[in-house]
């Protein structure tokens, strides 16, 4: 930090406009880095449009600044900001302006990442993006607005997964602490994050645990949602990506899957470990990435085909701790 902080800053100081982007499929660590470094830098004159490849999941509406998000169009010449996307295929639909830009600023914790960009701060300890962020904006002694330390206060609380997860450190502890002090308001962030899912995820959720698979002694727990499913439900393809954390609360779990339908040969599958399987690492298998404990994939098959393959290599590992 102490010699990317003076690199990352003398970017911005030479550019009047720079480009906020985030990942696809955005969660809490993309949108609220980018927009905590929108909501610091542009009370000091500096304009960045945050852009995210649409469509932008609205679970994420109690964010502020969470209206601008794709408000402005990015600038074809200024410096990309990209926050917690391991390769620049992450991005999306804005994959080839990240690709083309001549200075690229990667943020990012996952162990997967490519360190694609012309600047890395990359730290794998780190439990969110958005502690990074926060890092830098206090090396830069910028003065953070509430605002953006709502949105960085967010980062923390989702990824640690309201403090539960393996990542929950105490650096993560002592930033949440110091951003409430800043005026985040932590009340309304917990609120918006775990308090105001609509009555469909509800529905489609109760779908998914009706349909459960237990193998190994309940140790992989694994199951799917497909589109019909969803359609039935009233949800939507993101709702049910934090469906994944109901699987991850079973006593001797060691490894949660769950395939969920995108489109007929479109598969996203989240991987959740406990202790002995490594997420990151099965995903790898087929081009996915995260952590550890958590990881991500999609797979260009429809959802039996990828239930059926990517179930194959997870009774490996099973089966190796047997």
């Amino acid at each position: 930090m102490a010699e990317l902080a003076p690199r990352i800053w003398q970017v911005i100081d030479n550019a009047p406009v720079l480009t906020a982007v985030t990942h696809k499929d955005a969660d809490g660590d993309t949108l609220g880095s980018a927009l905590a470094l929108a909501l610091a830098l542009e009370p000091m004159g500096k304009s960045v449009p945050v852009v995210s490849s649409p469509p932008v999941p609205q679970a994420w509406w109690f964010l502020p600044g969470f209206e601008r998000v794709n408000q402005h169009s990015a600038p074809a010449d200024a410096p990309i900001f990209i926050f917690d996307a391991s390769d620049p295929s992450r991005a999306g639909t804005y994959a080839s302006l990240v690709t083309q830009a001549k200075v690229v600023v990667n943020i990012d914790h996952h162990v997967s990442n490519t360190q694609f960009g012309s600047i890395n701060l990359v730290r794998t300890d780190a439990a969110s993006t958005g502690e990074l962020v926060y890092d830098l904006l206090k090396a830069w002694q910028i003065h953070i607005p509430p605002g953006a330390a709502s949105c960085l206060y967010v980062t923390i609380l989702s990824d640690t997964g309201g403090f539960r997860h393996d990542n929950t450190s105490a650096h993560a502890l002592r930033a949440a602490a110091e951003l409430v002090e800043l005026g985040a308001d932590a009340a309304m962030m917990a609120r918006g994050l775990f308090k105001s899912r609509p009555a469909s995820t509800l529905r489609m959720q109760g779908r998914i645990l009706q349909g459960l698979h237990f193998e190994f002694g309940d140790r992989l727990v694994w199951g799917s949602i497909s589109q019909a499913a969803l359609r039935d439900s009233g949800a939507t393809t993101d709702q049910a990506d934090s469906s994944i954390d109901q699987l991850n609360t079973i006593r001797g779990q060691e490894l949660a899957i769950l395939f969920k339908e995108a489109g007929p040969r479109l598969t996203k599958v989240s991987i959740r470990s406990r202790d002995q399987v490594d997420a990151a690492e099965l995903a790898a298998k087929f081009g996915g990435g995260g952590h550890r404990r958590a990881a991500g994939i999609e797979v260009a098959l429809p959802l039996k085909e990828a239930e059926a393959k990517v179930l194959t290599e997870a009774r490996l590992r099973m089966n190796d701790l047997a």
